[in-house]
């Protein structure tokens, strides 16, 4: 999630999935304000270990401290690593293009993004409309994806990207280019919420999928 602010709506889809299908199995957030990461940090503690995976990541701890670096680095680029056992939300103060740039969604199918009115900056709305790249091996990680890092596509694994807007003019503005880019996106749902009763402020929320043939 980007743009997350304390983490609510990653959080909150966390908890969702653990309670139903435990589809969702990490969450990575991140804000720029430093100040939100004591907030986050309260709410993790407020879920239970089941779900938020911290006690079950001590006991992982103590069994990868036991491990050589060769069977770690094949354990991370596992099916068995991806199931998270140890801690399934993280937070990176970071600017959306900092994390993103960072690999936080290398490896995740689906993204979060609540920018502020202005939209997405520059730099995560190229990033989305590159093509997907079918050489680009799965990984979680930046140091774990073959290639040299500036020819790294950051969301090279996502297939849905949730689009929560408070400013509709900078939301067309980014749909039009997310739609004619090569990057594949179509427009799946589009939802107004109005929150503010007698206002004329629309909360937006738009789904775009698109289908690659991954290599995961």
């Amino acid at each position: 999630e980007l743009y997350a602010g304390v983490g609510l709506l990653g959080l909150t889809a966390l908890s969702y999935h653990a309670r139903h299908d435990n589809s969702l199995t990490w969450l990575r957030c991140s804000d720029e304000n430093p100040a939100n990461t004591k907030s986050f940090r309260r709410s993790i503690a407020s879920l239970p270990p089941s779900i938020s995976g911290y006690e079950s990541a001590k006991k992982r701890k103590q069994d990868e401290d036991e491990l050589t670096l060769g069977q770690l680095v094949r354990q991370m680029q596992s099916d068995s690593f991806s199931s998270r056992k140890g801690v399934r939300a993280t937070y990176m103060v970071a600017s959306a293009a900092q994390a993103l740039m960072a690999g936080e969604a290398l490896g995740a199918n689906v993204m979060i993004v609540d920018p502020p009115r202005r939209g997405l900056e520059v730099e995560v709305l190229d990033e989305l409309c590159k093509p997907f790249n079918p050489k680009q091996n799965y990984a979680e990680s930046k140091s774990l994806v073959m290639l040299d890092e500036q020819k790294i596509n950051f969301t090279n694994d996502l297939k849905t990207l949730i689009y929560v807007s408070c400013g509709f003019d900078a939301l067309a503005r980014d749909t039009e280019q997310l739609l004619r880019s090569p990057g594949g996106w179509k427009l799946k749902r589009a939802t107004g919420y109005i929150l503010f009763t007698g206002s004329d402020h629309v909360e937006t929320v738009c789904i775009f999928e698109r289908n690659c043939k991954t290599n995961q």
